[in-house]
């Protein structure tokens, strides 16, 4: 088998709140690498101010969303998936010093895998869409490249969904959330906009549980706290690029994981549920979110 990487945005310009969308090629795709350059506005911006620069990845096909995630939320779940954080470059806090980060959308829960991957599509249905926030005050003169590694040949089984369930709670308290029916889950990755730090202990997300069809399913019920520590069997701890020694750089950052062995041993099978659901225990009313992560069989409809 035979791979081909080729460049689909090629040192592009970008203007703030800019909307770019580019056609993607039509053979089965492993993955694309999205880099964001950029120059520092005084002194150096963080990787959480160059990441803000990025409101929205998306992949349509055919207008259908197959991945949807915010500049942050794919960098974790790159750090998540991948067991290693996405490279920031030149830390330094030099007025127009040029910085890069580089994210991965992708298709299959491993790179290069011709069994997980993107199915081979028509010219012009498989589309990338990012959308770029107006804010130029930490960094700005964006730059972009973005490349796509395609696998000739491929015939995968599936490819890999990620989209964004985004909920603000009205109250503290139990609140539920729809999850997707009809694809296999590999996990729920969650974001907690209030995380236990200095004396508080508050959190967005209190505890969490899932219900098949009004009956607890694989999660009768688990902590933050002990959902967060669990990422040691996928990342284990990274302190901030640029922050204080010891600080936890994906502190608000959780997963479920039906893929714990990264195999298909405990995958969540939807098909057959007339509803499923996420139980969560909001502390307070800051924003939260909940990344599926589905794994759509080659042979179904890709749309759904």
């Amino acid at each position: 088998m035979q791979y081909n990487r080729s460049v689909i945005a090629q040192n592009t310009s970008i203007t703030a709140g800019q909307v770019i969308t580019l056609d993607l090629p039509v053979n089965p795709l492993s993955h694309l690498m999205v880099n964001l350059q950029g120059l520092n506005v005084t002194d150096e911006a963080t990787l959480a101010q160059i990441l803000a620069r990025i409101t929205k990845i998306e992949v349509l096909h055919r207008g259908a969303s197959i991945f949807n995630l915010s500049g942050a939320d794919t960098h974790t779940m790159n750090a998540i998936y991948f067991g290693q954080m996405p490279i920031l470059t030149n830390q330094v806090a030099t007025d127009n010093a040029t910085r890069n980060v580089t994210l991965i959308v992708p298709f299959g829960r491993s790179l290069y895998n011709k069994d997980e991957c993107f199915p081979a599509t028509r010219k012009g249905e498989l589309q990338l869409q990012i959308t770029f926030n107006s804010t130029e005050t930490e960094i700005d003169n964006l730059v972009l490249q973005v490349e796509a590694i395609e696998l000739f040949g491929a015939e995968p089984k599936q490819f890999l969904k990620l989209t964004t369930l985004t909920k603000t709670p009205t109250a503290t308290g139990d609140l539920d959330i729809d999850l997707p029916i009809n694809n296999r889950l590999a996990g729920l990755g969650l974001f907690s906009t209030t995380v236990p730090t200095g004396t508080a202990t508050t959190k967005t997300i209190n505890s969490v549980k899932m219900l098949a069809d009004n009956k607890e399913n694989m999660f009768s019920l688990a902590n933050w706290e002990s959902l967060h520590g669990e990422l040691l069997n996928r990342i284990g701890h990274r302190e901030d690029y640029d922050g204080s020694a010891d600080n936890d750089d994906i502190r608000q950052y959780a997963i479920m994981d039906f893929s714990p062995m990264r195999m298909d041993d405990f995958l969540v099978e939807t098909k057959g549920f007339a509803n499923l659901k996420l139980r969560i225990n909001a502390g307070d009313t800051n924003v939260l979110r909940v990344i599926p992560w589905e794994l759509v069989l080659s042979t179904e409809d890709i749309t759904q």
